[in-house]
């Protein structure tokens, strides 16, 4: 009972199976609009397509003449390939073939030519062509396949026409046999096809029709274009078929050749060394020298022409702004410098000032030569100040001295009412001084 049981639930999942598939299948096979199949290659859309539905490829679609082979007597042509069809007369040429016949005096062309006619299948040969003056008849050519005078007769130098253009008449050639310009006429230096020049030679117009001998001399002459010209000159362009051996003749001076002068305001420039030019605008870099500072616009010249010989052109390369734009902090104890208009600068060593120095110049003066705060009386120790200059070695990572930076300051006399005494206030020290003081 159990192997009943068994088989019995086998044969109803093998069922259940087999409708899944079979409804997979009728899912898959369902035909659908000619519209939206892509043919294979070499097969075209049906005619009526957009009408048609279809599940394979040769529901809507046919076989182009791509797909046929031609046999025997026809051969392929690439021309029919996209015709639809599939039999030899659609899709092939017809050959002659080698059992065709022709007349007497024809040949048979090609025996895989297409054509059904003698017209398309026979060529004559020249035993049928009637050859007149200045033409003779050539026994040598008598089976050539050909149906002209040039191909099947004979002819001397003399009825070759030697005036056509590039050639002329050869007298010593007239009896001799021949039927070509080349083997019975002169070329004339102008003929390029018989005369031909190397590249950077030309004929100049003036000997074109002069006798040649089939080589280039006495015919051809150097052109610019094959000149290499001397440093400190270049090609002139313009001058490519120009006929010359010569800098003077083919080329330009470079700017390697011209000098710039700094006493003027130009520097050289490397950059167009090997252009073409013979003037400053062209050839040189304008340097400060040239460039005027606005002060109207707060910008002032470096002091003692020092970026004279800086090429540049504009105010913030050749130019200091005025010390008035600047902005000396109150924080730091700084003021600007008085004349801040007239004075270039961009730091605070350059535009500013302690603010004590409008103290010492409006109040205070400077001790003599043998002048000292100590033992002054208080009301004209307030008034006094001394300045000292030193110097301060600048030393590099291994010791050595690089420069030396000379150094300012401005001590103030002050009086200390303590000790009723009159000393140099030294702690408050103006480092760096006082502009005009």
């Amino acid at each position: 009972m159990k192997t009943i049981a068994s088989l019995a639930v086998l044969l109803t999942v093998a069922s259940k199976k087999l409708t899944i598939r079979t409804k997979s299948q009728a899912i898959q096979a369902a035909p659908q609009s000619c519209d939206k199949m892509r043919c294979p290659p070499a097969w075209r859309p049906k005619m009526d397509h957009h009408t048609l539905t279809g599940v394979t490829g040769e529901d809507c679609c046919d076989k182009t003449c791509e797909l046929f082979e031609c046999k025997g007597v026809y051969r392929s042509n690439e021309a029919y390939w996209g015709n639809v069809g599939s039999s030899p007369q659609v899709c092939c040429d017809k050959m002659c073939g080698n059992e065709f016949e022709c007349d007497v005096g024809y040949v048979l062309a090609d025996a895989t030519a297409p054509g059904t006619s003698k017209k398309d299948c026979c060529q004559p040969k020249c035993e049928l062509f009637n050859c007149t003056a200045p033409w003779a008849p050539s026994a040598a050519k008598k089976d050539v396949v050909a149906s002209s005078a040039e191909e099947c007769c004979d002819k001397t130098c003399a009825a070759v026409d030697c005036s056509i253009s590039g050639w002329e008449v050869n007298e010593s050639k007239a009896l001799q046999a021949g039927s070509t310009p080349e083997d019975c006429c002169t070329p004339l230096c102008g003929n390029s096809e018989q005369v031909t020049c190397p590249f950077g030679w030309a004929v100049p117009e003036e000997d074109v029709n002069k006798t040649s001998n089939r080589t280039m001399e006495g015919c051809c002459q150097t052109q610019c274009k094959a000149f290499t010209c001397s440093p400190g000159f270049a090609p002139n362009v313009s001058k490519e078929d120009a006929f010359g051996a010569s800098d003077e003749e083919c080329c330009l001076p470079t700017c390697q050749q011209f000098n710039c002068s700094l006493e003027d305001g130009w520097a050289p420039w490397p950059a167009v060394e090997n252009d073409i030019g013979a003037n400053a605008s062209q050839c040189c870099l304008p340097t400060c020298k040239q460039w005027t500072c606005n002060a109207t616009e707060s910008w002032l010249p470096y002091p003692g022409g020092s970026k004279d010989n800086v090429t540049g052109a504009s105010n913030s390369v050749c130019c200091l702004p005025a010390c008035h734009t600047y902005s000396c902090s109150p924080a730091k104890g700084l003021i600007q410098v008085p004349e801040s208009e007239k004075v270039g600068g961009t730091t605070d060593e350059e535009c500013c000032e302690s603010a004590k120095c409008t103290k010492v110049r409006q109040n205070m003066t400077e001790l003599g030569e043998k002048e000292y705060c100590n033992g002054l009386e208080k009301e004209k120790c307030l008034t006094m100040y001394s300045k000292h200059t030193g110097s301060t070695p600048v030393k590099n990572a291994e010791g050595k001295l690089v420069t030396t930076v000379n150094t300012s300051s401005i001590v103030m006399c002050s009086f200390d009412d303590v000790y009723n005494l009159c000393r140099y206030d030294v702690a408050d020290a103006i480092q760096g001084g006082c502009t005009g003081v």
